[in-house]
């Protein structure tokens, strides 16, 4: 939206124009880079499982959690888990993140903060991914749980999902 303003001045029945500007005017969003945090500032705690680093960024109306977990197939979008608080729940990451939720149902479980999907993916090379998606209501907003984990390893589990459980940042929303 573009405004013009300007000064008229009345002198003697005159109108003189003593100045014009031209403003822009622009509606911005405000994205602010992210923030390190510590894991205990996560809405969703993650026990059970060794973190590297944790994230925050605020968007708009909604506020992302990241937390990069020990990561042996050097993959920037694997070993991630997302947490999101939002006005709505997301069916798929952000498009940052490099990686989707399959289309397909998956198997459905339940941890401390509800109900998740999860699906495990073998790879040809014998790396097993595993994926889930979890959204949940809290009065008015929505914490969604993205997580994406390959590994090599045939014997890990991927129970620490179980143990996720909210924390006190949560009261905050």
């Amino acid at each position: 939206m573009t405004v013009i303003l300007s000064r008229v001045i009345l002198l003697s029945g005159l109108f003189v124009i003593s100045g014009c500007k031209l403003l822009q005017q622009a509606h911005h969003q405000q994205i602010y880079d992210p923030t390190e945090i510590d894991t205990y500032q996560l809405p969703a705690l993650i026990d059970g499982l060794d973190t590297v680093k944790s994230f925050r960024q605020s968007r708009g109306e909604e506020t992302w959690f990241w937390t990069q977990l020990e990561n042996n197939t050097y993959l920037p979008s694997e070993n991630l888990v997302i947490q999101i608080i939002s006005p709505s729940p997301f069916k798929q990451p952000p498009k940052m993140f490099s990686f989707t939720v399959p289309t397909q149902k998956g198997q459905y479980f339940h941890n401390f903060i509800g109900p998740y999907q999860q699906w495990i993916k073998v790879m040809e090379t014998g790396e097993r991914c595993f994926i889930s998606r979890q959204n949940s209501r809290q009065d008015n907003y929505w914490l969604t749980i993205f997580t994406n984990v390959c590994t090599s390893d045939q014997e890990q589990k991927f129970s620490w999902i179980n143990k996720f459980k909210p924390s006190l940042l949560l009261e905050g929303f």
